[in-house]
């Protein structure tokens, strides 16, 4: 390969390097300069994480070539320093407004905003949007991110505004819910910043990709080569003979059982025989560098036969390849239909969805002290290194696994995916090897919302009142189990939103078929649900003359109320204080946006509805947590904790808890989380789980150091420690009829449960068909907020997924082939499509929280996309039943309603 010598000036410095020939400024960076805080989210100059700038302007570096840097300056955030050395003022805006969630997209982030200060001292809302089009963040929702901007612009022109002057797209509201009072603390409650803030806005904060060991290699797979196929036989000699290449592994290789899966263990770690989908792995090329073990990959031939597959919920079906069933009948639903006044009904397509996680996925494995060890992009350590133990055939204690800092998570980390192949590697090799997905590689791999068939009915008497649901909910799994059976039985709990409804059959099946995997998502499967109910709940208002709210309201969840699961809910529902909340602020909205329109072939609409989604696993999985606390000899306080941090700020909430507990200032505390080897065994990082449970642990342990400090006063050069492990109350799944007769009250589905409410304002033009939401109304109750501006970025990212999942996003396939297989065509909200938020924070305590907290994380995207639906249906008189409901869908609506 042909190389030139180029000079060019990097971060202020002089500097000569020889170029190869298609060579990227990106490779260069990460590879050769160790300059890793620009990140590798897509490869193909989509996502914006890899922007640096070049002589000031911000390019993206995945697809500039080094040559072009010959003669110029590039600047990245390793460069970036304030006047005094220490963070920028754009770096230190981002952290004051909390626009720092997982912290991938943030350095390139940074960089765009510069070039566009640098140029624009006092740029416009829509100057911001326009600069930072090509940076997409997953997490933030935007909202936090553009308030940055504002708040970094003034400040450079030496202004010092407060935070709420640069809050213009925010208002938050904290109201008292009718339950116990939350009572004023010294540290819960207060907007501290993102603990690992700092290293995330200097690009510092290692992630797994960015991770180096001595003697690494690394790794590339060989795909299945169609979705549904026979090997004949596997010809690896040409690519063993390639530059750089250790070794070719197979299935071979596996030194114990050749399954992977976080529970059901069912695909294979490499194929043996036949593959099932594009994302089987049939083996894995370890070279000393990525680009010659991709290389090498590329040159593996594969002898194959094609063979029929199902690629439809309908073929499936029809072939009898359910993987599995769930549901539920109480009361007369026949009884109920022959008297409901009211018959509303309904058949849905709702398509699959990409998490579109900035940080592609990525595992090292390697030996340290004398443990196997797996460092990975995960969100279920301890799941993770109980797989490993069958894989492996090792004693658990003699392997370990450290979820690293997650570049977003949203549920795809949650399952396995190439833990096993970086764990089989590193045994076989002796010596660490490092394999990171590229992005078309993780959109084959990584699991999905699931796609959703579904058939709902819902009766009324003439008051509005829900006499009967009849639901059916059929959800394409892709095929194997990664936790397909689990979000159908959570589908099946919630099918009825958050509800009064005495007569009930509920039906879910999940099928098996040769597309992409499904799996966990923000949500779990209440979201598919949810669109059907509460878009039904809509037209039923609308039907009987009554207000969308008061509709809800007649019909909502409150203590001593029975779940469609037969759980009666007795502490922390506060569901009808979002009601009232989310239609008295969004009565005041309208008021603001109802005389603008129409405005030529522009409509206004507006959306309600209101969604509840469970805090912990349940369904009879363990809900735990652990803390363990000890003084060290210098009188600092660590805080080993069980759980995961993926951008939702958990290690930020801890410290707050661990800090009013236990009575220390947060600077005084270091907080250890992540690794199955220093926290005690947790469950998975999901289902709004771990702020109830880890955080329960954290106050508890905090208790007990109190006492242990009381007994035996902490002295310098010495240590004091305490812990506490809590299990949640036991739980049952939906199927299990014996424990609801069995526990009566005590029967429960879930340890707890978060409500909202939510209303979209949106525009929709008659003629084009787009529809833009201008205004978010969002009321939730939280139980307490220890954080709120965690919370108010929690909720913000999540209804943009929401408001994408209803508008845009989509991940469809065509005989198991996605169509779509690039970062930019996943149909992602970006910066220019930001709504304002009105945000109520309603604190009704949990008994079971730690302060009276519970989860927040993922229940704001629930009622999101129905209300955008509605208010859809509002604006120019439509009803969308499959998703998303794109322009082009909106204009086909319109058009037979009209009756062309």
């Amino acid at each position: 390969m042909e190389k030139e010598r180029i000079e060019f000036t990097l971060n202020g410095e002089p500097v000569s390097c020889w170029c190869g020939a298609g060579e990227t400024l990106l490779q260069y960076l990460r590879g050769t300069a160790c300059l890793r805080g620009a990140k590798n989210g897509c490869g193909t100059g989509h996502c914006g994480a890899c922007t640096v700038l070049l002589d000031d302007k911000p390019v993206r570096s995945c697809v500039t070539r080094l040559s072009r840097a010959a003669g110029r300056r590039v600047l990245t955030i390793e460069g970036l320093r304030g006047a005094d050395g220490g963070l920028h003022p754009i770096q230190k805006a981002f952290l004051d407004v909390g626009a720092v969630q997982c912290g991938f997209c943030t350095p390139g982030m940074v960089l765009a905003a510069k070039a566009l200060l640098d140029r624009r001292p006092d740029p416009t809302e829509e100057e911001i949007a326009s600069a930072l089009e090509h940076n997409y963040c997953r997490c933030t929702g935007y909202v936090k991110i553009i308030e940055a901007v504002r708040l970094a612009g003034a400040r450079l022109r030496g202004e010092d505004p407060g935070l709420e002057a640069v809050r213009t797209l925010e208002h938050t509201t904290v109201l008292q819910g009718r339950g116990e009072t939350a009572r004023p603390r010294r540290v819960v409650g207060r907007s501290l910043p993102d603990l690992d803030g700092p290293a995330k806005v200097q690009g510092t904060l290692e992630y797994c990709g960015d991770l180096q060991r001595e003697g690494m290699l690394h790794g590339a797979f060989v795909w299945a080569p169609a979705p549904r196929g026979v090997i004949l036989g596997l010809d690896a000699a040409g690519a063993e003979e390639m530059p750089g290449v250790r070794r070719v592994l197979t299935h071979a290789d596996v030194p114990g059982e050749n399954r992977l899966g976080t529970f059901a263990r069912e695909q294979q770690v490499f194929c043996e025989k036949e593959f099932y989908f594009l994302g089987d792995m049939l083996a894995l090329v370890v070279a000393e560098t990525e680009r010659q073990a991709r290389a090498a990959a590329a040159a593996v031939r594969v002898r194959w036969e094609a063979r029929e597959g199902i690629y439809t919920i309908a073929a499936g079906l029809e072939k009898g390849c359910v993987m599995a069933e769930s549901g539920r009948r109480s009361g007369d639903v026949a009884g109920a239909k022959a008297q409901a006044a009211l018959v509303v009904s309904g058949e849905y397509e709702l398509e699959r969805v990409e998490h579109g996680c900035l940080e592609p996925e990525s595992a090292v494995g390697c030996l340290e002290d004398g443990r196997l060890t797996v460092y990975a992009t995960t969100q279920s350590p301890f799941e993770i290194r109980a797989m490993l133990a069958h894989v492996m055939d090792m004693d658990e204690e003699k392997l370990r696994v450290v979820g690293t800092p997650l570049g977003g998570g949203f549920g795809s980390k949650c399952d396995a995916h190439i833990e096993a192949a970086a764990a089989v590697a590193a045994h076989a090799l002796g010596a660490p090897v490092k394999i990171t997905l590229d992005r078309r590689e993780s959109l084959l791999l990584s699991t999905k919302r699931h796609a959703y068939q579904t058939r709902y009915e819902a009766g009324f008497d003439a008051d509005g009142a829900i006499r009967y649901l009849d639901a059916d909910l059929c959800s394409d799994a892709g095929p194997y189990d990664n936790l397909s059976s689990g979000v159908l039985m959570q589908s099946c709990i919630f099918a009825g939103g958050p509800y009064r409804i005495p007569n009930i059959s509920v039906a879910g099946r999940a099928v098996r078929t040769n597309n992409v995997l499904g799996g966990a998502f923000r949500g779990f499967g209440i979201n598919q649900g949810a669109v059907c109910i509460e878009t039904l709940l809509d037209e039923a208002a609308e039907k009987l003359g009554l207000d969308p709210f008061e509709l809800r309201r007649r019909n909502a969840l409150r203590a001593g109320s029975l779940t469609v699961g037969g759980e009666k809910l007795r502490h922390s529902v506060g569901l009808l204080d979002t009601i009232d909340a989310c239609e008295r602020l969004t009565r005041e909205a309208l008021a603001e946006y109802a005389p603008r329109y129409p405005r030529g072939d522009k409509a206004l609409g507006v959306g309600v509805a209101s969604g509840y989604k469970n805090v912990g696993v349940g369904k009879g999985v363990p809900d735990d947590g652990g803390c363990i606390l000890t003084v060290k000899p210098d009188g600092r306080l660590e805080m080993r904790v069980s759980g995961i941090d993926m951008g939702q700020g958990f290690r930020t909430a801890m410290l707050q808890l661990c800090a009013e507990a236990a009575g220390w200032e947060t600077g005084e505390i270091d907080v250890v989380s992540g690794d199955t080897a220093r926290t005690l065994r947790h469950g998975q990082a999901v289902s709004e789980r771990q702020t109830l449970n880890s955080g329960r642990a954290v106050v508890e342990a905090a208790a007990r150091l109190r006492e242990v400090l009381a007994r035996d006063p902490w002295r310098p050069g010495e240590t004091r420690s305490a812990e506490y492990y809590f299990r949640a109350p036991p739980t049952y799944p939906l199927e299990d009829g014996e424990a609801r007769r069995r526990e009566g009250e005590e029967y429960r589905n879930y340890p707890a449960y978060a409500y909202t409410t939510q209303a979209a304002i949106v525009e929709v033009d008659r003629g084009t068909g787009a529809v833009k939401v201008l205004k978010v109304v969002a009321a939730h109750d939280v139980g307490r907020a220890i954080n709120p501006h965690i919370i108010e970025g929690q909720i913000e990212g999540s209804c943009s997924m929401g408001i994408g999942y209803a508008l845009g996003e989509s991940f469809p396939s065509v005989e198991g082939v996605p169509v779509n297989l690039s970062y930019g065509k996943l149909g992602l909200p970006r910066i220019g499509e930001t709504p304002a938020y009105e945000l109520a924070l309603v604190e009704d305590p949990e008994p079971l929280g730690p302060f009276g907290a519970k989860g927040i994380s993922e229940v704001a995207t629930v009622p999101m996309t129905p209300a955008v639906l509605n208010a859809i249906h509002d604006a120019v008189g439509v009803r969308i039943r499959t998703l998303p409901a794109t322009p082009g869908r909106v204009l086909e609506a319109m058009r037979r309603a009209r009756g062309e």
